[in-house]
C-alpha cells in the first residue's frame, strides 16, 4: 500500500510540472535510488561537491515531484559534466547529464533544457555520497553473471555497466594481394558470400585492421579479421586459405560501490 501511494505521488508530478520528464513517471520500489555523481572518468572529481544519493522512498517521491526543467535550448555538452541517474535492482535505468557551467541539462531522450543548479546544490549536505568503481575482465557472459550475482550480496554495491558480449570471438584469414583480391573491400565482399551461408550478416563483422602484421605486409597481402560466433571459424572453408588465431572475446564490466 505504501509503494502504491508513492507511485501515485510520482505520477502526479506530470501535471504539476507540465514538462516531459523522466522523473514524472518514476515508479518507486524498495530498490529505487537516485544518484547524482561526477562521471567516473573525471579523475579530478570536478563536481564531487554536488554528489548525492537518495534512497528513502518518500524523499525520492519528493525529488521527482519538485525537480524542474526550463525552456528547451540547443543541444550542448560540457566535459566534465555531472550525472543524475535512476538505479533500480542494481541497474541504471535512465537519467540526465547536467552541464553545471552552461546551466543546462541533457535528458534521456537527447533534448537539452535550461536547468537551475540550485535544485541540486544542497543535496550533498543532506544526502552525502562518495563512490568508487572497479573494472573486471570477463571471458564469457556466464562468468560475468556469476560475478554480478556475488556483488549483489555486497551492501555497498550499487550498479554496473555490463559487458555486451555481442561476439563470441575473432580469428584471422590471410589473402595474398592479387587481381582477384586487390584490396580489403573486395576481400570482404568475397568473404560475405561464404559466411552468409553459415550465419546471418548481423551476427558477424569483417574488418581489416592496420596492425603490425598488415603494416609489414603492405603490397603483399591482407589479413582480415572476422568477429562473430565460433561456428564461422569451425565451418568456413576456403581453398588455399586457413582460418587462424581464434581468440575468445574478452570484455570488461564496470562495478560501482559506495565508499
Amino acid at each position: 500500500m505504501k509503494n502504491l501511494l508513492l507511485i501515485l505521488i510520482a505520477f502526479s508530478s506530470t501535471n504539476l510540472l507540465g514538462q516531459k520528464n523522466i522523473f514524472d513517471t518514476l515508479v518507486i520500489d524498495s530498490s529505487t535510488k537516485i544518484i547524482g555523481r561526477y562521471p567516473q572518468y573525471d579523475k579530478s572529481k570536478t563536481y564531487e561537491k554536488y554528489n548525492f544519493i537518495i534512497e528513502d522512498s518518500l524523499e525520492i517521491a519528493k525529488f521527482a515531484k519538485t525537480i524542474k526543467l526550463g525552456e528547451e535550448v540547443p543541444n550542448s555538452t560540457e566535459d566534465p559534466s555531472f550525472r543524475i541517474n535512476i538505479i533500480k535492482n542494481h541497474k541504471e535505468e535512465g537519467g540526465w547529464t547536467i552541464n553545471p557551467t552552461l546551466k543546462s541539462v541533457m535528458t534521456h531522450d537527447g533534448h537539452t533544457y535550461k536547468f537551475d543548479l540550485n535544485q541540486i546544490t544542497g543535496l550533498n549536505e543532506k544526502f552525502p555520497f562518495e563512490y568508487y568503481y572497479e573494472k573486471v575482465i570477463f571471458k564469457s557472459k556466464e562468468e560475468y553473471n556469476i560475478y554480478l550475482n556475488k556483488q549483489k550480496g555486497n551492501n555497498n554495491f550499487l550498479f554496473d555497466y555490463a559487458p555486451q558480449f555481442k561476439y563470441e570471438g575473432s580469428f584471422e584469414i590471410e589473402f595474398e594481394q592479387s587481381e582477384k583480391f586487390p584490396n580489403p573491400k573486395e576481400i570482404s565482399e568475397f568473404l560475405y558470400s561464404y559466411i552468409d551461408k553459415i550465419v546471418n550478416r548481423e551476427e558477424y563483422r569483417v574488418s581489416y585492421i592496420l596492425n603490425e602484421k598488415n603494416k609489414k605486409n603492405i603490397g603483399k597481402s591482407f589479413t582480415m579479421t572476422i568477429t562473430g560466433p565460433k561456428r564461422i571459424f569451425e565451418n568456413l572453408k576456403i581453398k588455399k586459405h586457413k582460418n587462424e588465431n581464434w581468440q575468445p572475446t574478452v570484455e570488461d564490466g564496470w562495478f560501482f560501490y559506495r565508499n
